[in-house]
């Protein structure tokens, strides 16, 4: 979608182009939440009625569907295509579609199936399920033969995969192997697929269609090498050069050099002369071998076989290898080769605040370099970046921080266009109505075809409707950093600041977590299970609320966000005592857990500066995590107008 640009935008206040809600809006919101009360209780004629007053209020489609969706029979089927084609290509048209199509597929009523089945929206299962319809769909002669052999043909596609599908899948994969269309040759492409996935159930399993000796030894072989990567040096059996062979070769010597770099090394000089690899695998069997000398002590060796390789890996890996030999120079406090392995970075990754800091800690550490007359503006360059080593360089200078605040241009005509749009209108009013996951899929729908400028729009109407983490994310895809307001809202104001003082906290600190963790999203579920605005993983939230006597008796009430921040901000506050009050070590360890953190710290002996610390933390995730946590609190606290530093003299020293 494309809206009007804001070359001529007119200069608002955005508070002021926020409409109130409206008495009307209002009663229909009110009709809505009694109209889903009555579906709830099962009352379908009373909830009709309450659904005739809603015909202009953007979620009627929603009540539609909840009607269907709830009574589905087959006998509804001219309802069903009717809704799918009034509402084509909204979400609730795809969620329709899909449980029809479970629907019938569990009653076997395949031609019906194959009449509202859609290629473009179609799942693994409904995928399955179609070529298993056209399989058993009502036909005559030939169509009948030819529709089965087109439906065989697409099914090999679907099974030659590396793991396992869908268990809708099953019937049709034995029809297949019932045709004995699987021959030994395509059983092996999946065979090396699964391997390289680490699927080794799925591969043990696909050892039953090698008839023959050839496939037969074969997979043993790859399956050794795979299990037992030192079984690669029996070189006279991998002589096929086949793309299959080339794969296993490649993960045999990257496994092998985790544990035995110098045998990974020797077995590669044989191979890249008897075999013919890309770039890419070259470069990721160089750099696993390179980092494993690294790792086993082999330090000159592997910096003499990275200088040869340099000019690949930059090119393949962006330079990620050398970023990753930097720090492994700070954590020995190496200054000479990480001033030599910063000059070996690409152009590109140089100019990064990251580097171009300890560009200027490696400069200031050589005495011959200290008063390099180049030094004192590279100090003051970076310290005009809003970010953490721009913070670090101001406190060199002893400088204020440069916050660079630049609010988005308002387009009055951008913003009513993205507000007119249906998707955004039915987000905002389920935002309303606490459903999140149907909120989050319309806005989705609504951004799929966004332009930079509807990014802008976009984001400035979520912040009026208190949709921060669309805010944010909006001023992230349109790469537009400096609306300091829009990216960091006083969201929840009230919880974080009675919660920062029963803790003894500082609010902007606890700003910066909920900022951190979630972009203010109180519905957000990590992939590991954390919940909620400032991420708690249940179990955490359990042992601190029962310690600690806060109420909380089960893990949907770490979606509430008072619940959550009281919680959240006492485990914080525990973990600052258990680390003398340091945030690099607090922070780390609410991210990565505390006893990582101890293990992390009885390594370094306490023996690294805090950046150095903070630099050589082996997670990339944990590493940034801190970094923002200590930034985060420097812009909250200015917004509030405050001016704490960036690090206090305890957390300073503490690592030192």
């Amino acid at each position: 979608m494309a809206t009007a640009g804001n070359s001529n935008s007119k200069q608002v206040t955005q508070a002021s182009l926020e409409p109130n809600v409206s008495n009307g809006l209002a009663q229909q919101r009110q009709l809505y939440t009694e109209a889903l009360e009555l579906a709830r209780r099962g009352k379908w004629q009373q909830f009709k009625k309450q659904r005739e007053q809603l015909k202009n209020y953007p979620l009627y489609p929603y009540l539609i569907y909840l009607d269907l969706a709830s009574n589905l029979r087959y006998s509804r089927h001219p309802q069903v295509r009717q809704y799918l084609q009034d509402y084509a290509g909204t979400v609730k048209a795809k969620h329709l579609r899909n449980r029809w199509l479970d629907y019938l597929a569990k009653r076997q009523y395949w031609t019906t199936y194959i009449s509202f089945y859609e290629p473009q929206q179609a799942s693994t299962a409904q995928q399955c399920q179609f070529q298993l319809a056209r399989y058993y769909a009502d036909a005559k002669e030939p169509l009948l033969t030819q529709r089965r052999e087109q439906a065989l043909t697409a099914a090999l596609e679907l099974w030659n995969v590396g793991k396992s599908q869908p268990k809708q899948c099953d019937r049709l994969f034995a029809r297949l192997i019932a045709s004995e269309g699987i021959t030994e040759a395509l059983a092996w492409q999946r065979f090396n697929k699964a391997l390289l996935n680490h699927q080794y159930q799925l591969a043990r399993y696909l050892q039953r269609f090698f008839n023959s000796p050839h496939y037969s030894n074969l997979a043993k072989l790859y399956y050794q090498a795979d299990r037992s990567p030192q079984s690669i040096k029996q070189f006279a059996a991998f002589n096929s050069d086949s793309p299959e062979e080339l794969d296993i070769i490649q993960h045999a010597l990257v496994h092998l050099a985790r544990r035995d770099s110098h045998a990974s090394l020797r077995y590669w000089s044989h191979y890249q002369q008897t075999h013919e690899f890309t770039q890419v695998a070259r470069s990721a069997i160089v750099s696993a071998i390179i980092k494993g000398l690294y790792k086993q002590g082999a330090t000159a060796v592997a910096d003499s076989y990275f200088s040869d390789h340099l000019q690949l890996l930059n090119k393949t890996l962006d330079g990620s290898l050398v970023e990753w030999r930097i720090r492994l120079a700070l954590a020995e406090k190496d200054w000479p080769n990480v001033a030599l392995w910063l000059q070996r970075l690409p152009e590109t990754l140089q100019s990064r605040s990251a580097w171009r800091y300890w560009t200027i800690r490696s400069m200031l550490s050589n005495p011959l370099t200290t008063e390099h007359p180049a030094l004192q503006q590279m100090t003051e360059s970076l310290a005009q970046e809003r970010d953490f080593y721009g913070f670090l360089a101001s406190d060199m200078l002893d400088k204020e921080y440069r916050i660079n605040h630049r609010p988005v241009a308002i387009d009055p005509q951008g913003l009513a266009a993205v507000r007119a749009l249906p998707e955004m209108a039915r987000a905002r009013e389920l935002k309303f109505h606490n459903d999140n996951l149907d909120a989050n899929r319309e806005w989705h729908q609504a951004s799929a075809d966004f332009s930079y400028s509807d990014w802008l729009a976009a984001a400035i109407v979520t912040g009026q409707w208190q949709w921060h983490s669309k805010a944010i994310a909006s001023l992230g895809r349109a790469q537009y950093w400096d609306d300091v307001e829009l990216r960091f809202p006083l969201a929840f104001a009230d919880a974080i600041t009675a919660a920062a003082q029963s803790n003894q906290l500082d609010s902007h600190l606890l700003f910066a977590l909920a900022r951190q963790e979630s972009a203010f999203d109180a519905s957000a579920t990590s992939p590991a299970g954390a919940r909620g605005l400032m991420q708690l993983m249940p179990a955490t939230a359990k042992s601190t609320a029962r310690k600690y006597k806060i109420p909380y008796r089960k893990s949907a009430e770490l979606y509430n966000p008072e619940t959550n921040i009281a919680i959240a901000s006492r485990y914080y506050s525990e973990l600052l005592k258990r680390f003398d009050g340091s945030r690099i070590l607090a922070s780390a360890a609410y991210n990565a857990g505390p006893t990582r953190v101890a293990q992390w710290l009885k390594k370094s002996d306490g023996k690294l500066p805090f950046d150095i610390w903070i630099e050589v933390i082996p997670y990339t995730e944990t590493r940034a995590y801190v970094r923002n946590i200590l930034m985060y609190s420097i812009i909250y606290s200015r917004n509030m107008g405050q001016r704490p530093p960036l690090l206090m003299q305890k957390e300073i020293y503490r690592l030192l």
